[in-house]
């Protein structure tokens, strides 16, 4: 029938518009802009593809049984993946916040299920279809684009550079280097294995040669310049097992694959030990890549906060909750309840535990862990038992290694899970079982059937899908307004507020969470500081503590919601409220210091010193090494009137009681220590003796102090260093003179 091919035409065309997803960026390409735009575009669109395909594939593979999906290992694996995660959804100690996850993310449950059907799809139709190779030279050529786009980035042509996330890393249209390495990471060895399948078949010709030549560097570069070393060792450790598997297992007539495969062993053990060789030379430590490289250890700060605390807290969250664990998108509770003070100087509100095996362990306890490692088995299986020639299955065993090497320090994103899925799906389609003929599974359904099927599954998939992605939209770019607009505090308030909206049927709760939060950072850090209205005022503190109330209520026991509460509460004056939630943000996470110092600050405000000493001193005996604790627990002192003992603190660690900290500057201008503070902003003076503000600064306190002699004198140095304000200076050096200007 005319309509199956355009059914089957649609699908192709959806399974292959996935792979443009990497590019998507929102604010670009037509696409509005949504909060976390590197994230939510290209989600977004995976998800309304998946559904648009999904629908189209369905009604096809009814009529047509050769799309249907067909048993194996890997098809069983993942579908109990699946449905044990769903399990662990409903027990989560959050099922909303398992099911739906954040826009930061875009994880939980319903990604898990988008990423299903894209696997079952791939499945059935491109191995029906015999379109896997041109579904991945795709793929390759797309990937050498992104490689292309990373040059340009380092290189600062044509308007290209890092977003400000990454610095100096390459990270072109992912917004994180970590995402651009990984997508790399698959490309490269999806390109070794079309060289080595058209090797194999006499098929390869000069100009596959040259073009996945310049695929392949390009991806190299790509992965180079995003200075990720998990991936790039990843890509090596592959490689190195890629030829461990040709020289193991190549047979008597591919004796030059075998000598090959030996030569780039030897190669590899040479680069590597020239490379620790050299490591300290100045050739490599004048690349950021290669020093990035040359510094792995232990000791190095970002490995030894995953070996010695992430890790760790991970794998006791697992074990409290060994069976189904604490549901996708909870590793945060884990994270609060086991935090140790020793990471002061590292993310104080990780979400993962930065080990996609852990992080499958924490979501769905050991049974999903365990799943999640057998798709790895077995597709080692599925290969070992395939027709595919010994260096193709080299490359993918490669590709297989270099991927969970590389997630043993990272966790997924939505493109890298795309390709795992792809790969499982591909892995699947050559391991597979044909179904019996006399199965009613093989058998077309009738046209009559089908009629009435199509219009149910088009409301059905069509309805889930608008329930799943227009409410979400809706909310990140109207989040996205209200933190961009400059018009009024009526006009935010107002864009905050919808942004709050459509948390029920047909709505969503997606980024709900992120829209609350930061509605509570703009009242306290914008709003409440500001000349706004108290009337508006008030309106912001009624809409943030009523939403972030609510959101307690869904996640109970979540120590940052409560801090955000904590927070907001003090800074509009509610100390005694204030400080019960954050007394029970500390129960929940006992050692965390943001905490202990928020709830010290509060009874410092609150006028209860005595209980501020006492609990700065526990954020600072804690970890002793944490200045910001350290300044916070001598402030203390000082408010409580006991200078000496706050002098100590500080003469212990700097020998003198001037130090450059702002919020020891803070401290000593409301503790009318102006000596201090003014002995501050001449050490700062005396490192820029041209800085304009450092000047106006110092001048600000002499005035405060009543030193108006100092403070002029100030303001004629600014006058001389900045002509321009000469005018103004003067206005207030008169002000100053006849007693207008007060302090």
């Amino acid at each position: 029938m005319q309509y199956t091919t355009y059914l089957r035409w649609g699908v192709i065309a959806g399974v292959f518009l996935v792979l443009i997803t990497p590019f998507l960026v929102a604010g670009s390409w037509g696409i509005p802009p949504y909060f976390f735009p590197f994230i939510t575009a290209k989600n977004f669109t995976f998800r309304i593809l998946v559904e648009l395909s999904l629908l189209l594939y369905v009604i096809l593979a009814l009529r047509e049984p050769k799309y249907r999906p067909r048993p194996s290992l890997i098809m069983w694996a993942v579908l109990g993946l699946v449905v044990w995660m769903g399990l662990s959804t409903i027990t989560s100690v959050d099922p909303i916040k398992s099911f739906w996850s954040n826009f930061e993310r875009m994880d939980g449950y319903v990604n898990l299920l988008h990423l299903f059907a894209w696997f079952v799809i791939t499945g059935a139709v491109l191995t029906a279809e015999n379109l896997w190779g041109r579904f991945i030279n795709t793929s390759i050529g797309l990937s050498a684009v992104q490689g292309l786009v990373a040059l340009l980035q380092v290189m600062h042509l044509f308007g290209f550079a890092p977003s400000s996330q990454s610095g100096i890393r390459a990270d072109t249209t992912f917004g994180n280097a970590t995402y651009l390495a990984v997508f790399m990471l698959f490309n490269i060895f999806l390109t070794l294995f079309m060289l080595a399948g058209r090797l194999q078949k006499g098929r390869l010709s000069g100009g596959w040669q040259a073009l996945y030549g310049l695929a392949l560097v390009l991806q190299f570069a790509g992965l180079f310049f995003t200075e990720t070393r998990g991936a790039q060792l990843g890509v090596i450790g592959g490689l190195i097992v890629s030829a461990l598997w040709i020289a193991v297992f190549a047979g008597a007539n591919l004796k030059a694959a075998r000598r090959y495969a030996l030569y780039t062993l030897g190669g590899l053990a040479v680069l590597i030990a020239v490379f620790i060789g050299i490591r300290d030379t100045q050739f490599v430590q004048s690349s950021s890549t290669l020093s990035r490289l040359a510094s792995i250890s232990l000791s190095d700060s970002t490995i030894a906060a995953r070996i010695h605390f992430i890790w760790p807290t991970a794998i006791k969250g697992i074990m409290e909750k060994p069976v189904t664990g604490w549901g996708a998108e909870n590793f945060s509770f884990v994270f609060n309840k086991y935090y140790e003070p020793g990471m002061y100087n590292q993310e104080q509100w990780f979400d993962r535990a930065h080990n996609q095996f852990l992080d499958f362990g924490i979501a769905g306890g050991v049974p999903a862990l365990l799943l999640y490692l057998s798709l790895f088995f077995l597709g080692l299986w599925a290969l070992w038992r395939s027709n595919l020639g010994v260096a193709e299955q080299a490359v993918l065993v490669g590709l297989l290694a270099a991927y969970g090497f590389n997630n043993l320090a990272v966790f997924d994103n939505v493109v890298s899970f795309i390709y795992f899925f792809a790969l499982m799906a591909y892995l699947h389609s050559i391991s597979r079982k044909e179904l019996p003929g006399w199965l009613f599974l093989s058998r077309k359904v009738g046209e009559q059937p089908l009629a009435i099927a199509a219009p149910v599954l088009a409301i059905l998939i069509l309805g889930a899908g608008f329930v799943v992605n227009a409410p979400a939209m809706a909310r990140a770019s109207q989040l996205v307004q209200a933190l961009g607009s400059q018009s009024s505090a009526d006009k935010n308030l107002a864009l905050f507020a919808a942004s709050l909206e459509n948390t029920k049927l047909p709505g969503n709760p997606i980024g709900l969470q992120e829209a609350v939060e930061q509605l509570s950072q703009f009242s306290v850090n914008t709003v409440a500081p500001s000349s706004v209205a108290p009337g508006v005022k008030q309106q912001y503190f009624s809409l943030t503590a009523g939403n972030l109330e609510i959101l307690m209520q869904q996640r109970r026991h979540d120590a940052r919601l409560e801090l955000f509460m904590g927070l907001l509460l003090s800074t509009f004056g509610d100390y005694q409220n204030s400080i019960s939630y954050l007394n029970q943000a500390l129960a929940d996470s006992p050692k965390k210091q943001q905490i202990l110092m928020q709830l010290g600050l509060t009874q410092i405000q609150s006028g209860q010193l005595i209980d501020a000493v006492a609990t700065l001193r526990t954020a600072f005996e804690s970890e002793k090494n944490y200045d910001t604790a350290r300044v916070l627990y001598a402030s203390a002192y000082y408010y409580a009137g006991d200078t000496a003992q706050g002098d100590a603190l500080l003469i212990e660690k700097w020998g003198s009681v001037v130090v450059d900290n702002d919020q020891l500057m803070q401290v000593y201008t409301n503790t009318k220590q102006w000596s201090r503070a003014v002995a501050i902003w001449k050490l700062r003076i005396s490192k820029d003796d041209t800085n304009v503000q450092l000047r106006l600064g110092l001048a600000g306190v002499y005035f405060a102090s009543g030193d108006n002699a100092s403070t002029i004198a100030e303001l004629r140095a600014v006058a001389k260093l900045q002509p321009a304000s000469a005018g103004q200076m003067e206005t207030l050096i008169k002000q100053i003179q006849d007693g207008t200007l007060k302090p």
